[in-house]
């Protein structure tokens, strides 16, 4: 139904699962993505001077690799983009980077996808090649940081992510990643957007509405075009707990 997302690249339009089908430590990942060299969940799988992280090769896609250590920066400090590299340290990684390449330190999951910090949530993405502990968030009320949205992963769990829109972002905008939407927002399929310029022979991807199912609190007019309702963003077997009000305005 929706577009994958990603914190620093796209994914495909397959639709996600449950979270209740994490990925094992020795799955592979999907075909189309690289082998990985290293797993950044694991502290020492690279050599001395070095540290497991992932980053987008121009030639090769997404990929975990072993880069040079440049940085001791932990979770919440400031941090830059060097190369393939940050000044972050080992288990961690430079996010949400803007366009000088300055971001936050995050931390990688375990290698059994859960976070120390009990505001954070296991956010994965790039078709399970990145997994991150970013803020838990609601995407009715959008209580992101300024500059960020509410956004799920691949497995439906909502964090806090750079908005990545620019200029565009606004309903029935074309989009490639699910944070190239404005807050309140997201990727969805086309087909789903009554839009200009989306639908079956238009984008593949165009930001559509987060709306809410309860009916007390829904806004009148919540869903930007008439043609549009408000439907339930889970499965009803895969609702996560806390999460049973989010919806999509969709065709």
């Amino acid at each position: 139904m929706v577009l994958g997302p990603v914190g620093g690249g796209c994914s495909s339009f397959e639709a996600p699962g449950g979270f209740e089908d994490d990925l094992d430590d020795g799955d592979p990942p999907p075909p189309d993505l690289l082998q990985p060299e290293c797993d950044p969940r694991r502290l020492d799988e690279c050599e001395a001077g070095q540290k497991c992280s992932h980053l987008v090769d121009p030639d090769l896609g997404p990929i975990n690799r072993c880069v040079e250590l440049s940085g001791e920066g932990v979770e919440g400090e400031a941090c830059e983009r060097v190369g393939d590299t940050d000044t972050c340290a080992k288990h961690h990684i430079c996010w949400a980077t803007d366009a000088e390449g300055i971001g936050t330190c995050v931390a990688f999951c375990t290698s059994t996808l859960v976070c120390e910090d009990p505001l954070a949530i296991c956010s994965v993405s790039t078709g399970g090649l990145l997994s991150l502990c970013l803020p838990k968030c609601d995407p009715l009320i959008q209580d992101c940081a300024e500059g960020f949205g509410c956004y799920p992963d691949d497995y439906e769990r909502w964090s806090c992510d750079r908005d990545q829109s620019g200029a565009a972002g606004a309903h029935g905008d074309a989009c490639a990643c699910l944070n190239c939407c404005d807050p309140g927002l997201m990727c969805m399929s086309g087909a789903l957007v009554d839009a200009e310029g989306c639908g079956l022979d238009g984008a593949p991807g165009c930001c559509g509405a987060i709306c809410t199912l309860d009916e007390a609190a829904a806004v009148e007019g919540q869903c930007p075009s008439e043609a549009e309702r408000c439907e339930p963003f889970y499965e009803s077997d895969a609702v996560l707990m806390g999460y049973e009000q989010v919806g999509l305005c969709q065709l």
